[in-house]
């Protein structure tokens, strides 16, 4: 699933679309521009995606049902940090503590 993906299977699909559904809503595009790696530690990941959504786009943070290409789907919390002539600007923050090494 989607959602239990890493830093580095997000970082080459920037500039890529993905597809984007909140409940009933209909399908909107969204497209990933940046993943910024925040990793404080080797123990612990955290990385952010941002995301441009067309300017219709909701503006509440809420539960997005995500769809990639090579991705596969899942379900990504996602929240609005901006609203720019472009689009809606959404922010998903990925904080987790990271499985030890075998």
């Amino acid at each position: 699933m989607i959602d239990a993906l890493h830093y580095e299977d997000f970082a080459p699909h920037v500039n890529t679309k993905f597809r984007a559904r909140l409940g009933e809503a209909p399908v909107m595009e969204i497209e990933l521009i940046s993943v910024e790696d925040k990793s404080p530690s080797p123990r612990q990941e955290q990385f952010v995606l941002t995301f441009v959504a067309p300017l219709e786009a909701p503006t509440q943070q809420n539960l997005f049902n995500i769809e990639h290409e090579h991705l596969g789907e899942g379900v990504i919390f996602l929240v609005p940090i901006a609203k720019e002539n472009r689009g809606v600007i959404y922010e998903a923050v990925f904080n987790r503590k990271r499985e030890a090494a075998q």
